[in-house]
């Protein structure tokens, strides 16, 4: 098997609310597939001009003590956050504090100074990373 040509599809997002968590992403360029929505299987596929796609998993039931991979002192295995390289981290920045969405880690540098990074929760406490590479 030759994995040369690998590439990302998605990344799957469990949710509670298909309209609140559409409109969150929509701010940041994604929009519905239609050949990607099945209620049946509570799915909505989002996608981004860049080829990015999104698929929203919208079966979720919120947890009281909020996300279970990354709140709880016990670290379970699961995927912990969705990252994206954007061009400059203080446009970012400055976008999010416009737009109201609280920045919960960063801006920091990480990676050996490879990268610098700032974290962001969507509204059932989802991880997002946005990422400035540096050099």
């Amino acid at each position: 098997m030759n994995f040369n040509r690998l590439a990302f599809d998605h990344v799957g997002v469990r949710v509670t609310d298909l309209d609140v968590s559409e409109r969150f992403y929509a701010k940041f360029g994604f929009i519905r597939d239609p050949e990607e929505f099945a209620p049946a299987v509570k799915a909505c596929g989002l996608k981004h001009s860049s080829g990015l796609r999104i698929h929203l998993i919208f079966n979720g039931v919120p947890d009281p003590q909020g996300n279970v991979l990354m709140d709880l002192p016990v670290k379970r295995t699961g995927y912990t956050h969705a990252a994206f390289i954007v061009e400059s981290m203080g446009d970012i920045v400055h976008w999010l504090e416009q737009e109201g969405i609280t920045i919960t880690e960063g801006p920091v540098q990480m990676g050996h100074d490879r990268r610098i990074v700032c974290f962001i929760r969507d509204p059932d406490g989802n991880v997002l990373e946005f990422n400035e590479i540096l050099g």
